[in-house]
């Protein structure tokens, strides 16, 4: 199912949304959005028939139901996979409007209530009549209702900033590979098509970015021989010398399952070669020990492509190059850096 919703179709059926969430106690996280979004949103009839008979008995979703609905109605129904970043998207203007509207009120009511707070003062230090007493007393009832609901205008910003702290959280997560902690493919992907529009400009004509593509070695062989569990140890080994080897103006990213890439925005090929030699070298020098097996450890090798940018080519055209560097470090023995000079 793809989507096709204006942001603010989106922003308006996310604001209904968290209406529904909040009365139902469903907890902030990416599952629940996309439940209540295609709840409130009532395209798929099923999940919303499925959520009505469930709430009818129990009024709230626990986890555990909340992820069996999404794996039956929303997954198993093909549903657009970029509607978690949607929905955030339009959480987020949807809070920054209520964050917005919340300040104005509280400037307002504190406005309001500093003139009935002057107005209780001269009606209680002057003679009244019984009118004015009446006056007086609804001046001071006022100024309570005035005191309370600026306290929960602040409980309101207070929850939107926490929500929209949850938000950005999300918005991470969804951006990071969950074993390595490096970037994941869709961040990459964003990434490098924004180096590469910047790259085509006159003022990045001289510092075309170069792009490292890393994959270990006989990593099947590892999987078959050391089982599944040391693969991930391995993964994250070499996910952690990238994250200690890459300058911070590089984007380190793992975009497959054994395979790495390195953007690199602004230095000569003759640098970026360099960092790729200390991120191989690093790998091989590393000792990869098994869980339990404290005495036991295993080397790791990697090999790598590098190129550089040619201007006016395409993304694809840019990581087919690196990848063809690659082949020709495997083809040559594994453990090496190659170069295809742009």
């Amino acid at each position: 199912m793809k989507y096709h919703d204006s942001m603010e179709r989106s922003a308006d059926v996310l604001r209904q949304a968290l209406q529904l969430m909040k009365r139902h106690g469903s907890a902030l996280h990416p599952v629940n959005y996309t439940l209540w979004y295609e709840y409130v949103r009532g395209e798929n009839p099923p999940l919303r028939a499925a959520m009505d008979r469930y709430l009818a008995q129990h009024l709230q979703l626990d986890d555990a139901v909340a992820e069996a609905l999404h794996k039956r109605f929303v997954l198993g129904s093909g549903l657009d996979g970029t509607l978690i970043e949607r929905t955030a998207e339009g959480v987020s203007t949807v809070l920054t409007g209520m964050a917005e509207s919340a300040a104005r009120a509280g400037d307002q009511t504190a406005q309001y209530g500093s003139s009935l707070s002057r107005l209780s003062e001269e009606l209680a230090g002057s003679t009244h009549s019984p009118a004015l007493q009446e006056v007086l007393n609804t001046t001071r009832q006022m100024q309570i209702a005035v005191t309370e609901m600026q306290q929960r205008l602040a409980d309101s910003q207070s929850e939107i900033g926490q929500l929209r702290a949850e938000l950005r959280r999300v918005h991470e997560e969804s951006r990071m590979d969950s074993l390595t902690g490096l970037a994941n493919r869709r961040a990459f992907d964003q990434q490098l098509a924004t180096c590469l529009a910047e790259a085509d400009t006159p003022a990045r004509r001289y510092q075309r970015p170069s792009l490292l593509i890393a994959d270990i070695d006989h990593f099947k062989r590892i999987n078959d021989t050391h089982g599944h569990p040391y693969g991930d140890h391995v993964l994250r080994a070499v996910g952690t010398i990238l994250k200690d080897t890459t300058p911070e103006d590089c984007l380190a990213a793992r975009i497959g399952g054994e395979e790495f890439a390195v953007l690199i925005p602004s230095r000569s090929l003759s640098e970026s070669r360099a960092l790729a030699e200390s991120v191989r070298t690093r790998v091989a020098a590393a000792r990869v020990r098994r869980q339990g097996q404290e005495t036991e450890a295993t080397s790791v090798t990697i090999s790598i492509g590098l190129t550089l940018f040619r201007p006016g080519e395409s993304a694809t055209a840019f990581m087919e190059r690196a990848d063809q560097a690659l082949y020709t470090s495997k083809d040559s023995g594994r453990d090496r850096v190659t170069v295809l000079a742009g």
